[in-house]
């Protein structure tokens, strides 16, 4: 799943503008909401990926456009739904939190990336990553795994 964090066009019904001091009225509130959004705003979005082997797979891709920063909050859960390794029922958990800033075109991230969590087959992961102006929530599963993931992610971004 890709997701490009933009406004949502808005447009006012032609039924709403009766008189010269509706269209005032609504282009003031239009220009009002627009404004709150550039300035600072969160989404959430999920998604369901699933993995056979123990290669890094994006969960979630989010572009960041130039001169922001983006704070991630995820959340993932997995349960191992086939495959000839590992038990029946295996699983895992991970709270991820990270932060990133493009400033100019260069997209990098701020600080460490923090994780809590836990999984019963120690080869497997939640982490992100960095593709170009996006940033990846990534899954890494094990091989002979069938693995489900469920992921969270939440998107908090500043900037003008």
């Amino acid at each position: 799943m890709t997701i490009n964090v933009n406004p949502p066009p808005l447009q006012i019904p032609p039924n709403y503008l009766k008189t010269k001091e509706d269209e005032g009225f609504f282009n003031s509130l239009i220009r009002t909401i627009y404004q709150l959004w550039r300035e600072v705003y969160s989404l959430r979005f999920q998604a369901t990926t699933k993995t056979t082997d123990a290669s890094l797979t994006a969960m979630q891709r989010v572009t960041v456009n130039l001169n922001k920063t983006i704070y991630f909050e995820a959340r993932v859960v997995a349960r191992r739904t086939g495959g000839t390794a590992g038990s029946d029922g295996d699983s895992a958990f991970y709270r991820l939190d990270a932060a990133f800033k493009n400033i100019g075109g260069s997209l990098t991230q701020i600080g460490s990336i923090i994780t809590n969590g836990g999984e019963d087959q120690a080869a497997w992961n939640a982490t992100f990553g960095i593709s170009g102006s996006e940033i990846l929530l990534l899954a890494q599963g094990a091989a002979n795994n069938n693995i489900t993931w469920e992921s969270t992610l939440s998107i908090y971004e500043v900037g003008v």
